[in-house]
């Protein structure tokens, strides 16, 4: 193949050898495909390293996609409650249920950056060590944030209306407190299905608020002097703060995305991790031209709000 990195390391010795009491270097081109796997190393360890970027798992669901093309995702209601059958008795046909469908089609995220000749041999305060930090850092807080933006800006969903709604009976309009934290778990656990033959009976699981309300959450759900928890305090959902939200009144309730669906988001052939390319042939394009190797990173995804049951949110004034 030409790549250094598809190469056995004894074998390409061998294939280089000794030639006049030296052994050959690997050639200036061969070096900035060594460099652009560094790169796509450290970009990859730091997208997938413990950090606040993370959060967006306890609201999505995460599906392989293999094209561009839009992706249907289906959702039936259920059926009522069976009825008795008498004895030489017919059964009677059931109510068939109806369906609702989310559609979304994935993108192509990313950009370029260029490094120089003059840079990479004047480095000598780690610049070039910092790019893959930053670029893993960038798609891994843009991916984040494209999933929390669901709740953030409540966009308009596959039936019309805004995820958040009062015609889907998860809209509230009070401030985080134990009085209306327990009215959002009845709102959710009193949801109906899809044909509204039974309601759900799923609890919140996790409490997103914006990082001024994160001590008052927090405190909330944390036993005090008395000898035994309050309803509330048994609760003890998971409380998570989104470093950019801005807003610092309006909080969210969701349910684990294992009892309920939030949020699909699907990866071109399931790579979850942004890829980087180099432009490295020096008889075309900017090393050519000036010297420079040029760095593209590209990451492609896209998503949906699949069921708006699983959530409620409180837009305070």
């Amino acid at each position: 193949t030409g790549r250094v990195e598809n190469c056995d390391a004894s074998l390409l010795r061998e294939a280089i050898g000794d030639r006049g009491g030296f052994v050959e270097a690997i050639d200036t081109a061969a070096f900035s495909v060594v460099l652009g796997d560094s790169i796509r190393r450290g970009m990859v360890r730091e997208y997938n390293k413990e950090d606040q970027y993370g959060i967006w798992r306890f609201a999505a669901t995460v599906v392989p996609v293999s094209d561009f093309r839009t992706n249907h995702r289906t959702r039936y209601g259920g059926y009522g409650d069976l009825p008795v059958v008498a004895e030489s008795g017919n059964y009677n046909a059931l109510t068939t249920p109806t369906d609702e469908e989310a559609v979304y089609a994935i993108a192509k995220r990313g950009g370029t950056e260029k490094v120089t000749l003059e840079a990479i041999r004047n480095d000598d305060v780690g610049l070039i060590r910092r790019i893959p930090v930053k670029l893993g850092g960038a798609a891994k807080r843009t991916v984040s944030k494209f999933v929390l933006d669901f709740m953030r800006t409540n966009p308009t969903i596959f039936d019309g209306v805004a995820l958040f709604h009062a015609t889907h009976n998860n809209l509230g309009a009070a401030a985080l407190s134990d009085a209306t934290w327990s009215a959002a778990r009845l709102a959710m656990i009193t949801q109906p299905e899809l044909d509204g033959n039974d309601t759900l009976g799923i609890a919140p699981k996790n409490l997103w608020v914006p990082p001024a309300l994160e001590e008052t959450a927090y405190n909330m759900f944390r036993k005090d002097t008395n000898n035994d928890e309050t309803f509330v305090q048994s609760q003890k959902p998971r409380v998570i703060a989104p470093w950019y939200w801005t807003d610092d009144n309006d909080w969210v309730a969701t349910a684990a995305i294992e009892d309920v669906p939030f949020v699909e988001i699907g990866f071109l052939d399931g790579n979850e991790e942004p890829e980087v390319f180099v432009q490295d042939n020096p008889n075309q394009g900017s090393l050519f031209a000036s010297d420079e190797i040029t760095y593209k990173i590209r990451h492609v995804y896209g998503g949906a709000a699949e069921d708006y049951r699983g959530a409620y949110k409180a837009v305070v004034a």
